[in-house]
């Protein structure tokens, strides 16, 4: 595929040039992100976030009925579902009806785009887009400009709980490719969008090389919060600690999205940065919002869409599948869509107040699991290097049900001895059937996307429900029970 015109004649501008075309291109997007209705529903979220849950139920049972009806009157696929179904909208009165729609895959996104349109539909007003995801495979999505609008004003309803404002200044750590030239690996691997006082870093350029000259930076900006992938903040945070680095007037706040947030990655960000912090669960399709609130627990932005925590077979019952039906999106609507992730649900109300559905953590996709030989899937291996001092990060990386290699990068404090625990701990999780490969590596890769996957496993995608999920952390006490 020949590189865009366009693309190749940002690549050979000057860093100031290239700010520039940054801080255009940024007001190009500012208009779809905030234009349309983004105040008005930054107010209404503002006012509902303290309602009842009988309030918040009321509403999403409201939207739920005019969605069904305008998918029946405009969209061909839902039209031909619920006739072979025999159903019509009026069947369609609470959320709790949509248990009689099955749910939809990915696939059938993909295969059916055309048919699941909104016939007639304002062509000025619909957006574009696509998500490749951490599968590979992308999915392109049609939206309404307003879809944009309640999106980020979800977002933004977010960070107020945190205290940001639409004005402050911040810094953005993420994988969009082309923002700062792949060729270029010297600094500035950044670039400022000066119109929304943004900077922007790509986790594409964050070398080992390129830390140094990027901590020097990050110590002589003073912004209002940083946010981004996980996996990048964690680096950042890695390198002031073992260098033993206190940022002269770190961030009030660290936003994290588009990664799942490990727990060693939290406690690395906020022992380093000093600072509280927030995470957001959402997805390029726009149907669902999870967001974290001042007191560490996830809630259910209802407002938004609603959100189904579905029961996943042999698993723990409180691992749930993360299935959406979009509140906001009159264009393209995806009711029942499964969004692959998992989620931890939480069997206490939380002490912030809000009564939405609380979710304790956001455990990735179902693909992101090592399955063992005896069928179990096992997630969240995060645990291992909360005593593996000298290891940067890993990844898991699984071709088959018998073998399992794991990517190290070794840091200043690395022994020996710490791997071997490391191991020993990793051997106790899946047991001895398995053979498992360490390979030494400088760096992980990212995906195209610049994200970070902790386990890349090709078999567990395959399996779909047929094998017995399990919490890493029970199975490691277990195992440690039966040490003792």
């Amino acid at each position: 595929m020949s590189v865009p015109y366009w693309q190749r004649m940002y690549g050979k501008m000057p860093v100031w040039a290239q700010n520039a075309a940054i801080s255009l291109a940024g007001l190009k997007r500012r208009r779809l992100k905030r234009g349309g209705c983004f105040r008005e529903a930054l107010a209404f979220l503002t006012n509902s976030e303290r309602w009842s849950l009988a309030e918040l139920t009321d509403l999403q049972n409201e939207r739920l009925r005019d969605l069904i009806r305008h998918a029946w009157d405009t969209v061909p696929y839902y039209k031909a579902l619920l006739s072979g179904l025999g159903l019509r909208p009026t069947d369609f009165r609470t959320v709790a009806d949509l248990d009689k729609l099955p749910i939809m895959e990915r696939g059938t996104v993909r295969n059916h785009s055309s048919e699941m349109l909104s016939q007639g539909w304002p062509k000025a007003r619909i957006v574009s887009g696509h998500t490749g995801g951490t599968t590979g495979k992308a999915l392109r999505v049609f939206e309404d400009r307003d879809t944009w609008a309640w999106n980020w004003a979800t977002v933004w309803r977010h960070r107020h709980r945190f205290g940001i404002k639409l004005a402050d200044s911040f810094v953005t750590f993420g994988g969009r490719l082309g923002v700062v030239p792949l060729n270029e690996m010297r600094p500035p691997f950044w670039r400022r969008n000066y119109l929304d006082g943004q900077t922007y870093v790509s986790v594409h350029h964050m070398t080992v090389p390129n830390m140094r000259p990027l901590v020097d930076y990050l110590t002589g900006r003073s912004v209002a919060f940083y946010c981004g992938y996980p996996s990048a903040l964690y680096l950042v945070a890695k390198y002031l600690l073992e260098n033993d680095i206190r940022l002269v007037d770190p961030p009030r706040c660290v936003i994290t999205n588009s990664e799942t947030l490990l727990p060693h990655q939290a406690r690395a960000i906020q022992v380093a940065l000093g600072t509280q912090m927030g995470d957001l669960y959402g997805q390029t399709e726009h149907c669902g919002i999870i967001s974290q609130c001042e007191a560490g627990r996830y809630h259910v932005d209802m407002e938004f869409g609603i959100v189904e925590l579905l029961p996943v077979k042999d698993a723990p019952p409180n691992l749930r599948r993360i299935v959406c039906t979009g509140l906001r999106n009159p264009v393209m609507p995806l009711i029942r869509y499964d969004t692959g992730d998992l989620a931890t649900i939480s069997s206490t109300p939380c002490p912030c107040g809000r009564e939405s559905p609380c979710v304790e953590r956001i455990d990735g996709r179902i693909e992101s699991y090592v399955v063992t030989p005896d069928g179990r899937q096992l997630g969240r291996m995060d645990h291992l290097f909360k005593e593996a001092s000298g290891i940067e990060e890993a990844q898991f990386v699984q071709h088959t049900v018998h073998e399992l290699t794991v990517k190290i990068v070794r840091g200043k404090a690395y022994t020996e001895r710490a791997e071997r625990a490391f191991m020993a701990d990793l051997r106790a999780l899946v047991g001895d059937a398995i053979r498992i490969t360490v390979e030494p590596v400088d760096d992980i890769p990212r995906n195209a996307n610049g994200k970070f996957r902790q386990v890349i496993s090709h078999v567990a995608a395959s399996l779909g429900d047929t094998p017995r999920f399990e919490d890493s952390h029970v199975r490691r006490q277990q195992a440690g029970r039966r040490a003792a």
